[in-house]
This record gives C-alpha cells, sequence and structure tokens, in this order.
C-alpha cells in the first residue's frame, strides 16, 4: 500500500514540471531575443508566445504521465527518469512544432527557439525532479515515507538482494529478515511491534504456508512481492514489478492504487461539494417533513467500518420511528432486539439473513418513500466531502457484517466504501446478501475509472425510474 507520502510527491511533480518547461521556454525566448545579434525572422510579441505556451504544457503534462513519469515507483533509476524526461519534453516540442507549422500565426519568432527549450526544459524538468527526489530521500533519514520491510525466503537470496541494493536509500527500513516461516502467531507479533508495510518472499516452496502469509498480507493491507518462479496465486491481482535489478511480482490489494486514488478523491471533493450547495433546499425540505411526520432529529448517525477497518458515522435522513432506531444516542438496542420486541421472529430470522426487512414495520410512511427513491442516502455527500466515504464504492458495512466476509474482508476494506456500488445497481434490494458480498469484493478487485461512470450512470437512470430500495 502506498505512503501518503509518495502520493504527495508523485501529484507535486506535476507542478513542478509545469512551472520548469515554462521556465525553460521562457528562457529560450529571451536567450534567442537578448543575446544573439542576428535579426528575429518573424517577430512575435512575449505575450502571445507566452500564451501559446501556457495552452500547450497541459497537454505536455499528458504526455509526460504516458510516458510513466508520474508512476507512483520510488525503484526507478535517475538514468530511467532521465530517458523518459527526454522522450517526454521532445515529444511535447514536437507537438509544439507541428502546431507553430499549421498555425496562420508564428509562435517561435526563431525556429532556433524550439531547440533552445527543448534542451532548457531537460536540464530545469531533470533538476526539479532531483530536488524532489534529494527532499524524499532527507525526510527518509526520519523515517518519513519508508516502507517497514519483511524478508522471507532463502538465506542466500536474501544476502544477495542486501549486498545488491541498498534499500534505505530507495526507501526500506529492514525489520527482520528469516529463511524459517514460523508459522502466524510469529507474523503477528512482528506487525504488532513493527507495523510491516511490506513483505518480500524470496523461494518459498510451501504452497499452504505461502498462501497464509497472502492472506495475512491481504487482511492487514501489507505490500506482498515475490520473486518470480514461485507458484503464481492471485492471478487477476498480481503486477510485474522490479527492486533494483531483481525481477518481482507485486500482489496488488486493488487497482485503485496512485493516480487513481488521486483521481477519485478529486472527483470526490468536487461532486459532493457541488451536490451539497445544489440540493441544499432538498436537504432543507426533507428534514422540515421529518419534523413534522415524526418529531425527532433529522438525521440518523450510524457506526460503519471504512477503508483499513477505520470506523466512521455514517449520516443518513432519518427513516424510522426514533424509539425503533438501534445505536447508542439512540434505542441503544440493535436490530434483532427490537424486531423480537415487536413480536415477529420471522423478521428477526430476515435481518440475520440479509441485514434489512422488506416490510420494516419500523419505518414511517415518508421513510418508506425516502428508501424507495434513496434520497435518504443523501447526507452521505458530507461523509464523502469529509474523505471518509467515496462516492462509489462498496457499501458501508457494520463489523458484524464483516465478518461474513471471511478471507476476502481485507480485499473489502482496502478501499472506501461508497454512497452507491455495484450492487446497488445489479439488482439492490432483489439480491441475497452472499451476491452483494461478491459483488463488492469485485468491485475492489477490478476497480477503474469506467467502471464508476457506469455505476454512477446506472444509479442516475434507476434513481429517476423510482428506484426498489426498502
Amino acid at each position: 500500500m502506498k505512503k501518503r507520502s509518495e502520493l504527495f510527491f508523485s501529484l507535486i511533480l506535476v507542478p513542478i514540471d509545469f512551472l520548469m518547461m515554462i521556465v525553460g521556454f521562457v528562457l529560450a525566448y529571451w536567450v534567442r531575443a537578448h543575446l544573439y545579434t542576428i535579426p528575429i525572422a518573424n517577430p512575435v510579441g512575449g505575450y502571445h508566445y507566452l500564451k501559446v505556451i501556457l495552452i500547450v504544457i497541459p497537454s505536455w503534462i499528458v504526455i509526460f504521465a504516458l510516458t510513466g513519469l508520474y508512476n507512483l515507483q520510488s525503484t526507478r533509476t535517475r538514468l530511467q527518469d532521465f530517458g523518459k524526461i527526454v522522450v517526454a519534453v521532445a515529444s511535447g516540442t514536437m507537438l509544439l512544432v507541428l502546431i507553430d507549422y499549421f498555425s496562420d500565426k508564428t509562435i517561435f519568432p526563431s525556429k532556433s527557439i524550439a531547440i533552445y527549450g527543448l534542451f532548457f526544459s531537460i536540464v530545469l524538468v531533470t533538476f526539479g525532479r532531483l530536488i524532489v527526489r534529494f527532499v524524499q530521500r532527507f525526510l527518509f533519514r526520519y523515517r518519513i515515507g519508508m516502507h517497514s520491510l519483511l524478508l522471507i525466503g532463502d538465506r542466500v537470496q536474501i544476502k544477495e538482494l542486501r549486498s545488491k541494493i541498498n534499500l534505505k536509500k530507495i526507501g526500506y527500513r529492514l525489520i527482520n529478515t528469516t529463511s524459517v516461516y514460523r508459522g502466524i502467531s510469529w507474523l503477528k507479533t512482528i506487525n504488532k511491534h513493527h507495523h510491516i508495510d511490506e513483505i518480500i518472499q524470496l523461494d518459498f516452496k510451501n504452497e499452504e504456508q505461502q498462501l497464509e502469509i497472502i492472506n495475512y498480507a491481504v487482511n492487514h493491507h501489507i505490500s506482498y512481492k515475490f520473486v518470480p518462479g514461485v507458484t503464481s496465486l492471485y492471478k487477476s491481482m498480481i503486477i510485474m514489478s522490479k527492486l533494483g535489478n531483481m525481477p518481482m511480482v507485486e500482489l496488488t490489494h486493488t487497482q485503485l492504487e496512485g493516480w487513481g486514488r488521486i483521481v477519485k478523491r478529486i472527483v470526490d471533493l468536487v461532486t459532493s461539494l457541488l451536490g451539497l450547495v445544489i440540493l441544499s433546499p432538498v436537504f432543507l425540505i426533507i428534514a422540515v417533513i421529518i419534523k413534522i411526520t415524526d418529531s425527532g432529529p433529522a438525521f440518523y448517525k450510524h457506526l460503519r467500518i471504512s477503508r483499513a477497518g477505520k470506523k466512521i458515522k455514517i449520516y443518513k435522513f432519518r427513516t424510522m420511528q426514533l424509539k425503533y432506531c438501534t445505536g447508542v444516542g439512540y434505542s441503544g438496542k440493535d436490530d434483532q432486539q427490537i424486531l423480537s420486541q415487536l413480536g415477529s421472529d420471522k423478521l428477526v430470522k430476515e435481518f440475520e439473513k440479509e441485514q434489512k426487512v422488506k416490510n420494516d414495520p419500523r419505518v414511517t410512511r415518508f421513510g418508506r418513500f425516502l428508501r424507495k427513491t434513496s434520497l435518504d442516502e443523501l447526507p452521505q455527500l458530507i461523509n464523502a466531502l469529509k474523505g471518509e466515504i467515496s462516492l462509489v464504492g462498496p457499501r458501508a458495512v457494520t463489523e458484524t457484517e464483516l465478518k461474513r466476509y471471511g478471507q476476502k474482508a481485507g480485499s473489502f476494506l482496502a478501499i472506501k466504501p461508497g454512497i452507491t456500488g455495484l450492487w446497488q445497481v445489479s439488482g439492490r434490494s432483489d439480491i441475497n446478501y452472499d451476491q452483494r458480498v461478491k459483488l463488492d469484493v469485485y468491485y475492489v478487485e477490478n476497480w477503474s475509472l469506467l467502471l464508476d461512470i457506469k455505476i454512477l450512470f446506472k444509479t442516475f437512470i434507476m434513481i429517476i425510474k423510482g428506484g426498489d430500495g426498502y
């Protein structure tokens, strides 16, 4: 799992690259305009030149991203970085030259400016990235952003890896090595005292023990890598990576890492903020009706589990009569206790199986309307704005429900829950709980931005049609 500092340093590279390329091409313009005695062939004002550069450079950032310069891979060498910078800057310069060629108005006062801009940009972008790398490695001295590493496997291979790779230099703090796996209790003890961030396995032949290590890593959000050659497990969740010059296979908990996580958070932040502003009159109307029809608070807060097991309070419009609301601050009782008091064992059994009741006698008349139209979920935009949940994700569950996910509980908790999700648009109230679990786990392991867009679109269609919630 990526550290927050890695996400920060990857994100900060975007404005730094942007600034360095602007400086590079401005410097190229200044050098040609002021240090040469030869007259300029095409007099172009500095304002027009700068305006075009500012318009084109965002597309340059896309080229940088496509060449992999924003990938969260701390083990990439400076030479590899430099090669990618040269390719990316040269591609952007070619784009600028093509625009100049086909444009009615000349961009470059002199054709030599493109060459100077290419040279200065490569130098300055490289310099900017070296500064970022220096700061990142300086922070490693204070263990900021470092990964606590556990090495398991053949003693000879461990010795070879340590002799070839300066682990500390690339952000690893070696907490333990072992050639003999000592069981799950030993692994738990190491994690308790050192908080393992990553496990690297080198040549391990016992598949049962390997599966035990992988399950522990997944369930505790620990990155797992192994050297190619051992049995392939979790095939849909592996990516090839390198540690120094040694090839490895890394086990991922979800596709939602690095830039995907950043983009998803930005979308959540902007959309939830806009939603709260635009829908504020709807919030007010619903809150007033709840107050009129059943005195008590309009909002209901319920304890749920978020990413990595963090406990959060989910906001909803209250749809039940106040005396039947569950949890601390309300009746103090759970759903089974309240349903038992209502004298219906059938409803208790239905809730235990599905974690909801179709014809729930506790729900008010207006509450049924809110549930059917999913309007009771609107206050969760507050949770999304706070960063506790996402717009799209698996269902936010209680601690009791989490047990039903079994060994997949760790995968389920790899990302934040969502206001809507795959199971909600795949039948919602018409599918059983076990199917919901499978759909949630599928979403986590197969996340993509396109899948999020599809789910949001289907959610919108479902709300327009009237929904099928209860």
